[in-house]
């Protein structure tokens, strides 16, 4: 994994300078993931962050009767776990892979070398920045587009403009990625069957021949 041209194609990191991604791809050290791996957990002490760089992670945190909300599910060149870095050193959300892939971890002592040097401390406040923006543009999103849309974009985010998917993501795990409960998600599905849009059995998903075209002169 080239970790400077993940760095480099990620919208989180766009307009920063080649210098300060050089050096944060260089800081990066390569973590692997299995499937259903913690990679930690809510209220645990840390001194690490995580860029995403395959796969897909979930966010989580434990509500009061014990149960497990989904917060989001992150899809690559998205970092997670920075809050450890600069307030309190106990992660306010638990994190866990969904399927194999591999994040880049930074720790706090090589963040905290780094931003000695004044223009990766600039791009690396800035690509914070840009983060809060990002997570504005998706509340919104989520309340503005219906679950079906949803659906449809993150198929096409997640893996491309396909009629056949072998998903890697439980529909409980999709459900939670686009912002839903499993129920909704279910009926949705159990909807598109019945149009003859979609049909998802066992690990397959598939799509009605020329779906994407249809689609995009619907838009």
């Amino acid at each position: 994994m080239d970790a400077f041209a993940l760095l480099a194609a990620s919208e989180l990191f766009r307009g920063i300078s080649p210098n300060s991604l050089r050096a944060l791809a260089a800081a990066c050290i390569p973590k692997r993931l299995a499937r259903r791996q913690i990679l930690f957990l809510e209220g645990q002490e840390g001194n690490s962050m995580y860029i995403l760089a395959q796969g897909s992670v979930q966010l989580f945190k434990t509500a009061a009767d014990g149960r497990q909300v989904v917060i989001r599910t992150l899809k690559p060149g998205e970092i997670f776990g920075e809050v450890v870095l600069f307030e309190r050193n106990l992660y306010p959300v638990g994190a866990m892979a969904l399927e194999p892939g591999l994040a880049l971890r930074l720790t706090r002592l090589q963040v905290d070398c780094l931003l000695v040097n004044e223009e990766f401390r600039r791009d690396f406040i800035a690509m914070l920045m840009r983060k809060q923006r990002l997570l504005a543009q998706r509340i919104l999103y989520l309340s503005t587009r219906d679950v079906e849309e949803r659906f449809f974009d993150f198929l096409e985010e997640q893996y491309g403009r396909r009629e056949r998917y072998p998903m890697s993501l439980s529909k409980k795990d999709v459900a939670a990625a686009i912002g839903t409960i499993p129920e909704t998600f279910s009926r949705l599905l159990l909807r598109l069957k019945r149009r003859g849009e979609a049909n998802w059995e066992g690990g397959i998903l598939e799509l009605k021949e020329g779906f994407w075209r249809r689609r995009a002169k619907g838009r």
